[in-house]
């Protein structure tokens, strides 16, 4: 899977800037593309999550600068602090840090719409669906 993704990402950056979600564990694939295909590092950035970068166990920052300091970081601050649910909540107790391409897809989100979409927007929507998983409606 990951020589396909370095695939995916490399080609695509070669047109478009990249967006690449999915924390540390996208970490090799970013260190690869650089390796790789350096030309296109000026159309690729990372985009994750306020609690991925505020890991004590992890340092997301460490891990990019020893890859190349021409990677940015862009994260989203979702914050559940005031959240009814507890399983949300979590996320602030730094019990969750997602892992998903979560932070990722919001940062494109956010981009796509020129800010039209907000952490707000985003929020709501995740409690929307939250409550219909645990079937709260």
């Amino acid at each position: 899977m990951m020589p396909a993704n370095v695939g995916i990402v490399a080609g695509a950056a070669r047109k478009v800037p990249v967006i690449i979600g999915g924390g540390t564990q996208m970490a090799a694939i970013i260190a690869a593309v650089v390796k790789i295909h350096p030309e296109v590092v000026g159309n690729i950035f990372q985009g994750t999550t306020r609690w991925l970068m505020n890991d004590p166990n992890s340092s997301m920052k460490r891990i990019m600068d020893c890859i190349s300091d021409r990677v940015p970081i862009v994260y989203v601050n979702v914050d559940y602090s005031d959240s009814p649910y507890e399983g949300l909540q979590a996320y602030e107790w730094g019990f969750i840090k997602e892992g998903v391409g979560c932070g990722g897809a919001s940062v494109g989100a956010i981009i796509e719409s020129s800010g039209k979409v907000t952490c707000k927007d985003l929020s709501d929507k995740v409690h929307e669906i939250y409550r219909g998983i645990m079937g709260f409606e």
